[in-house]
C-alpha cells in the first residue's frame, strides 16, 4: 500500500518545478476540482467511498491531459491505484502472458479476487449490451476441425476461465463533444456456467448463443479462426452489476 503524500511534501515539490511544470500541475488540479456527476451502486463491494474518490480523481487527472477516454492499459493503472488508495492489497498478474486475469485484489480479510480488466470506447457502443473483442487467445482454434473436439475445447476453455478468474470488470467510455460518460460494469464469470451444456451442433455456429434455450441469450460467443481468439458479444447489461457511472465535462 502506498504511503499518502502530505500537503507539505506536495508544496515542496511544486516549489521546485519550472513554470511550465507549474502550468501542467495547475491544469491537473483544476481538472481534479472540476464538477462531475457520480452515480454509484448501493452496497457495491467495489465502489466504496474511498475507492470511488480515488478512481474519480484519476479519471479527472487523465482528462486534464487527454480528450480521449481511458484505454485498457490506463484503466488498469487507475483501477489498481484506486484499490491501493482504498487500503486494499493489489497484485498484478505475475506474467504479461497470463491468459485470463490481470490483477488480484484483497479486501480486508476476504479471499483474493482475480479480476480481468477491460476497457472500451469504441464508436457506436450499445448502451444495453457489452462487446469484448478479445476475451482470450485460443491457439487450438486453427487446428481443431473435428466437430466434437471443437465443442470440447470451447467447454474446457470456459471451465478453466471460471476456475481461474472471478469476474471481468469493464470500463466503458462514451465520448461526446462536451463530456465523457463512463460506466464501470462487473461481468460475473458465472454467466459462463451454461457453456457446460453446449451441444456439438451449436458449437459449430459462427456466433454461439449462451444459454442456448433463452431468447435473447445472456451473451454470445464468437470463435474467431482468423485471429485465434474468443470474442464475447451481446452481453446483456441488465444481468451484470453496474458499480458506477460518471459524467466528466470536457476540459479542452
Amino acid at each position: 500500500m502506498k504511503t499518502p503524500t502530505s500537503r507539505r511534501e506536495l508544496h515542496t515539490k511544486i516549489d521546485s518545478l519550472s513554470q511550465q511544470g507549474v502550468d501542467v500541475v495547475t491544469g491537473v488540479v483544476d481538472a481534479i476540482l472540476s464538477p462531475a456527476h457520480t452515480q454509484l451502486l448501493h452496497d457495491s463491494w467495489l465502489t466504496t467511498p474511498s475507492w470511488a474518490e480515488g478512481f474519480l480523481a484519476r479519471l479527472r487527472a487523465h482528462h486534464a491531459l487527454s480528450r480521449e477516454p481511458l484505454s485498457t492499459t490506463q484503466f488498469e493503472a487507475a483501477f489498481e491505484s484506486a484499490c491501493e488508495s482504498a487500503g486494499w492489497s493489489v497484485g498484478s498478474s505475475a506474467s504479461a502472458t497470463q491468459r485470463f486475469f490481470d490483477t488480484t485484489i484483497t479486501l480486508s480479510d476476504e479471499q483474493p479476487k482475480r479480476i480481468s480488466l477491460k476497457a472500451s470506447s469504441a464508436t457506436g457502443m450499445n448502451k444495453n449490451w457489452i462487446h469484448i473483442s478479445k476475451l482470450t487467445e485460443a491457439a487450438w482454434i486453427q487446428d481443431t476441425r473435428i466437430k466434437t473436439k471443437r465443442r470440447d475445447k470451447i467447454v474446457e476453455l470456459f471451465k478453466e476461465y471460471r476456475e481461474i478468474t472471478d469476474c471481468i470488470i469493464m470500463l466503458r467510455g462514451f465520448k461526446s463533444d462536451h463530456a465523457v460518460d463512463y460506466e464501470l460494469i462487473e461481468i460475473p464469470t458465472s454467466l459462463f456456467d451454461a457453456v457446460d451444456h453446449l451441444d456439438t451442433a451449436t458449437a459449430q455456429l459462427s456466433t454461439i448463443p449462451i444459454p442456448m434455450n433463452i431468447k435473447p441469450p445472456h451473451l454470445k460467443i464468437r470463435v474467431d479462426r482468423s485471429d485465434s481468439k474468443i470474442t464475447l458479444t451481446g452481453i446483456q447489461v441488465d444481468i451484470c452489476a453496474v458499480h458506477g457511472r460518471w459524467k466528466l465535462e470536457a476540459q479542452h
